[in-house]
């Protein structure tokens, strides 16, 4: 028996896997996460503003097609000195859902939109280190990783940033039992409340931790570029 070597296979390795071409074109000011079926669905690809790429993705399992949802990215470290690496808030908007069946041997394009009514699924919190050590981030004595990276200690002079995962959709939850920790000492963050869409700013100087603000991040185009805060 004879079997192609360029057809994929099922999940049992024993059944060639139909797939159906699909041409993404991303029409938003956005980087973009396309997934599929949910919000919380695989990644089937991933496009900056403008981009045309296109995709094998496996045929709709039945006629009323296959949903594809998008999620919008923003980049949060713009103008930041950060550990963290490149850090993404995630905007999605409920209308931005779109259904097309997919078959074989019949390519369709699939256009993204520019969103209308962005929601926001995190909340950040970064921490300028204006210490001359190293520190850590901790939550009620658990060492917390640094988003983007997954870097444990901020470095004198530079920022971490982390993510605030815990707020349910049009919410706020009140933080406290964050400490910022040094090799001496331990420095309780004050207590603050927190939504989505917004990131929070403090400062450890040594001997303190000091609120410094607050940002709502704004989803906007201007001039050709997106912009934030």
């Amino acid at each position: 028996m004879l079997a192609s070597c360029d057809q994929p296979a099922n999940e049992n390795g024993n059944e060639r896997l139909r797939m159906g071409r699909v041409i993404f074109f991303n029409e938003s000011s956005y980087r973009v996460n396309v997934r599929r079926d949910t919000f919380s669905g695989p990644i089937v690809v991933e496009l900056s503003s403008g981009e045309i790429r296109t995709v094998d993705v496996r045929i709709s399992d039945h006629a009323f097609g296959t949903t594809f949802a998008i999620e919008y990215l923003f980049p949060v470290t713009d103008g930041f000195d950060v550990d963290s690496g490149e850090i993404f808030a995630v905007g999605i908007d409920m209308n931005v859902q779109i259904n097309r069946v997919v078959e074989e041997n019949m390519p369709i394009t699939i256009q993204i939109p520019q969103p209308t009514a962005l929601e926001f699924r995190t909340a950040f919190i970064r921490i300028l280190n204006a210490h001359s050590l190293p520190v850590d981030f901790r939550y009620f004595g658990s060492i917390q990783m640094q988003a983007g990276t997954g870097n444990i200690p901020i470095a004198p002079g530079r920022t971490g940033v982390f993510k605030l995962d815990q707020i349910p959709a049009g919410e706020r939850n009140t933080f406290q039992g964050f400490n910022v920790v040094s090799t001496f000492d331990s420095t309780p963050v004050p207590a603050f409340t927190a939504q989505n869409g917004v990131i929070y700013s403090f400062t450890f100087n040594g001997s303190m931790v000091i609120k410094t603000g607050e940002q709502t991040i704004i989803f906007r185009k201007l001039n050709g570029y997106v912009h934030g805060f």
